[in-house]
This record gives C-alpha cells, sequence and structure tokens, in this order.
C-alpha cells in the first residue's frame, strides 16, 4: 500500500535512525513464555531489513519491563518500513507502536520525532484516502479512530492528524467521518473505542475536534456533494446498516 509519501518517511527514517548498532544484550521482552527465544536473538543477529513482521509481532506482543530507547531506535526503520508495506504488526492496530510511546519522556530529539510524525501523517493520509482499502472497497476505509489511537498511544501528535482529516476531499476520508461519528461518538457523546477508555485527554481532543465549528462546517459540506452520494447510493451496507442511513444521521448531527 506504499505511497510516495510513505516511503519518503521510511527513507527518512532510515536516514535518521539507521546508523544505530544492534543491540548487544537480549531485548527488552520475555522469552520465557511469550516471545520465541530465536526469533529474539534474531532481531540483534539478523541484518535490519531481514527482519519480518512475525519479528515485530512477537516482540510488540510480548512483556516488558521498562522500555529502552535505543533498541527501538534501531528497530524503527523497518518497524515503519513493515507497516508502509501493509502488514499487521499488532492484534489491535491501536497499539501497534505502543512501545514507542512507553520510552522514557525525552527519549527522542526534534529531529527523531519529526520523522515519527511524518510517517503517521503519510500513514493516516493513506488510510483515509482508501489507497490501503482493497480494490473495489473504496467505501471501507480503515477505522480512524484505531489510527488516532495509534498515534496516541505512541505519544505522537494527533491534532495534525485532524487537521489533515477535515482538508481532505477524497470520498473515502469522508465516508470514514461517516463511520467514526456513526459507531464510535453518536450513541454515547464520546469516543466509544475501549482502547480510548483510559485515554480522557485523547477523548477530549476527540470531542473538541467533532464539536468545532469548523469541523462541522467542512464535513457538512462534504456530505452534500452529489458525486458521493450518487456513490454511497450504488454500494452495500456497512453489516446490517445501509451507508446512507449513517449519512443521514451524521448529517443531521452535524446540522441540528
Amino acid at each position: 500500500m506504499s505511497t510516495p509519501s510513505l516511503l519518503a518517511a521510511v527513507q527518512n527514517a532510515y536516514r535518521v535512525f539507521g546508523r544505530r548498532s544492534a543491540p548487544t544484550l537480549p531485548l527488552n521482552v520475555c522469552t520465557g513464555c511469550c516471545m520465541p527465544p530465536e526469533l529474539e536473538q534474531e532481531m540483534r543477529s539478523l541484518p535490519l531489513q531481514q527482519l519480518s513482521a512475525r519479528h515485530f509481532w512477537e516482540y510488540a506482543d510480548g512483556a516488558m519491563g521498562v522500555q529502552p530507547a535505543a533498541e527501538i531506535k534501531y528497530l524503527l526503520p523497518r518497524w515503519l518500513e513493515l507497516l508502509a508495506e501493509g502488514h499487521d504488526l499488532r492484534h489491535s492496530i491501536e497499539v501497534t507502536l505502543d512501545r514507542v510511546g512507553c520510552c522514557p519522556a525525552d527519549s527522542f530529539t526534534e529531529a527523531e520525532r519529526a520523522v515519527l510524525n511524518d510517517f503517521m501523517l503519510a500513514y493516516f493520509d493513506a488510510h483515509m484516502s482508501g489507497q490501503a482499502c482493497r480494490e473495489g472497497q473504496w467505501y471501507r476505509a480503515d477505522d480512524p479512530i484505531g489510527l488516532l489511537l495509534m498515534a496516541d498511544y505512541a505519544g505522537l501528535e494527533v491534532r495534525p492528524l485532524l487537521q489533515h482529516w477535515a482538508a481532505m476531499e477524497h470520498p473515502q476520508s469522508t465516508l470514514a467521518f461517516v463511520h467514526a461519528v456513526y459507531w464510535d461518538y453518536l450513541p454515547t457523546g464520546d469516543i466509544g473505542s475501549a482502547f480510548a477508555g483510559d485515554r480522557p485527554a485523547f477523548r477530549a481532543l476527540m470531542r473538541e475536534w467533532l464539536e468545532s465549528p469548523a469541523t462541522q462546517a467542512a464535513f457538512t459540506r462534504k456530505l452534500m456533494d452529489a458525486d458521493l452520494l450518487a456513490r454511497v447510493a450504488q454500494h452495500p451496507p456497512w453489516g446490517h446498516t445501509a451507508i446512507a442511513t449513517m449519512v443521514d444521521a451524521v448529517f443531521d448531527h452535524l446540522t441540528l
């Protein structure tokens, strides 16, 4: 699913982080009952670009102690590269990069943090523009709340992603907004994802953005687009709910 922006972000990650040496001590992961010891050893001995999605899945999913930033920085270029290629690296997208967010405060320089935020923006754009969707499923842009939580768990900036989303003109990004508001916000007036339960600052930011006049005006305009509505009418429902029903409910919420 790599896009030019994602490829550039990965190349930048290799430029900024790629000169680091492999860790010589065991990685910060349980190898007693979590990660197979041979995979942990391979993550330190194989060339970085030979590490597979399975290596990162097992590493990220294993129990850990206080997260050393040095090993994260060594692994990040390949980690981001696999994400850009469309690999699943965790059981839930929200916690894909949570080890990055577990590093001690001030672990990353301004330049390093810029690399991470630039990657996250390119990754979010690829999903919200439908470039990460299966062919013929333009209306099934991936869970935007999950992607925003992925950034939040990683300690990255969420507000620029929201600003970019509001400015996007892709029909996929508009339908992703409908999906997010209909399922994750309208039922309670708060973000309903279980992964957001213990993240009050994230939920407050989302409420502020969703209820802001600028956001509501931007998406009200997009939801009145004749081409978008024509395409919606021709496509199957999300589960048992017609997309047109969801569009109507979200439009009513924005304009009441």
